[in-house]
């Protein structure tokens, strides 16, 4: 992690600094002259050095902002203002209750915050005194390097511009990171609860029955699922941290990740295969989204994501021609039928989750079906049209074409009413025939993954 890669912006001179601090302490002055007001927040970051404002910083600046705004009632805010100019991020709190107060908030911010050490919350009296920590017993605030008084650090320069850079830009990156990699593990492992949960599926696990799988019920994928949270983390850790190496090292790394991924999942599962297809395809998902965060900043582009995803499941697809003996129900439905399953999807940005399946979700929740329901539909849509290894593999490639057209039927002919009766008896009859759409499953779990990410992430929709 290099600072200069964080720390990017245009530098400002003592005199734009000097004048910044003028303009501020002028209008502190001005807001406390306003009647009913007890206090005053003066918030800004504290950044050393000629670069005070960029992305990163703006972004920290919003979670102290966010910090006050939660600790601080809402009523006893008389004003606000806020600035973003180069010399970096301000706001102003005119407050109505007492400075005293005020500074054990901002104070408990400053200390207990995990960004606290970059926050500089000024709390001043009516009289436009600054409140010192000391008038509440607190030690002085520590320096960013070794803990000591910051003050003294600071006059002496004990620690090189460079060092409380790196320290700085390490601190920003770390929770940020931090951040993004929990929200994105969070959205793929309640894809897979979401996924397995969706009930009745024809053929599969659901909260109903085991579909037509003898060795595995819904607690073997709630094991599983739990098993990969801190793999689904990691593969975002490493797109972000990755995020400057070739995108053949990237995959390199995230094929290794997810190696280690399935030996978690058969230790969760006692050696059942839960999740294979989609820890591959997961590890893709989260990987690129790691890679496409680190590298702007800011909320992410869908068209970006997907279109790395394209790149790095390409990676993939050699896997075909260099095996010489076809393993896995994917390499033998390639062997036999050209079909690429999980890889060829990947490696085509996920066509079925967003032309099919994500839109299916759009749809049926547009009607006023419920998410189960809709995930379930959603499930029938991609079954109606997609060339499911899992499905080849136990039937034939007739019966497998056969229950597309089936699937077709079913969705050309659905109502509220007669969802659950219609999809009971289609799961009777997939476990009367050992099928199980097992590709298709793992399609619905990454359109509820791109739903979630909609919601939760992304600043663009999926297209």
């Amino acid at each position: 992690m290099k600072p200069e890669l964080i720390i990017t912006g245009t530098p400002v001179t003592v005199s734009e600094l000097l004048d910044a601090r003028s303009r501020r302490a002028r209008r502190q002055k001005e807001l406390l002259c306003r009647p009913g007001a007890h206090s005053l927040i003066s918030f800004s970051m504290n950044m050393p050095g000629e670069i005070k404002r960029f992305p990163l910083l703006l972004s920290a600046f919003e979670e102290g902002l966010k910090a006050i705004r939660e600790q601080i009632p809402s009523n006893d805010i008389q004003y606000y203002e806020e600035s973003r100019e180069n010399t970096g991020p301000e706001a102003l709190f005119l407050l109505s209750s007492e400075a005293a107060f005020v500074k054990q908030i901002t104070s408990a911010i400053e200390e207990n915050h995990t960004l606290g050490r970059l926050f500089d919350m000024d709390v001043l009296d009516v009289s436009g005194i600054s409140l010192s920590r000391s008038i509440l017993g607190l030690p002085p605030r520590t320096c960013l390097i070794c803990g000591e008084n910051a003050k003294i650090c600071a006059r002496s320069q004990r620690h090189s511009m460079e060092l409380i850079s790196w320290r700085i830009a390490q601190i920003l990156n770390d929770y940020f990171r931090n951040q993004a990699a929990d929200m994105a593990a969070a959205c793929a492992v309640r894809s897979l609860l979401y996924e397995v949960s969706a009930t009745p599926k024809p053929g599969l696990v659901d909260r109903n029955n085991s579909g037509s799988h003898k060795d595995m019920d819904f607690f073997t994928f709630l094991d599983s699922s739990a098993a990969l949270i801190p793999w689904f983390r990691d593969f975002f850790c490493i797109g972000w941290d990755c995020c400057r190496e070739t995108e053949d090292k990237l995959f390199d790394r995230l094929r290794f990740a997810g190696q280690k991924a399935e030996k978690s999942m058969f230790s969760a599962t006692g050696g059942i295969n839960t999740h294979k297809g989609l820890i591959f395809s997961f590890a893709i998902l989260c990987g690129s989204l790691g890679k496409v965060h680190a590298g702007i900043w800011s909320p992410l582009n869908s068209g970006d994501v997907i279109s790395l995803c394209r790149r790095l499941g390409a990676y993939s697809l050699p896997d075909f021609s260099a095996s010489s003996s076809a393993k896995t129900a994917g390499e033998q439905c390639h062997a036999a039928y050209g079909i690429t399953g999980a890889r060829g999807e990947a490696a085509a940005g996920f066509p079925s989750a967003l032309t099919l399946g994500l839109p299916a979700l759009k749809h049926w929740l547009h009607e006023g079906f419920s998410l189960n329901d809709s995930s379930v539909l959603a499930l029938l849509t991609m079954l109606a049209k997609v060339d499911d290894t899992n499905m080849i593999h136990r039937g034939g490639r007739a019966l497998a074409l056969e229950s597309k057209k089936e699937a077709a039927d079913i969705l050309s002919d659905i109502t509220a009413g007669s969802f659950t009766e219609k999809l009971t008896a289609f799961d009777a009859n997939f476990i009367g025939r050992n099928l199980s759409p097992g590709g298709c499953a793992d399609l619905l779990a990454v359109s509820l993954m791109f739903l979630f990410l909609e919601s939760s992430y992304l600043t663009t929709p999926f297209n």
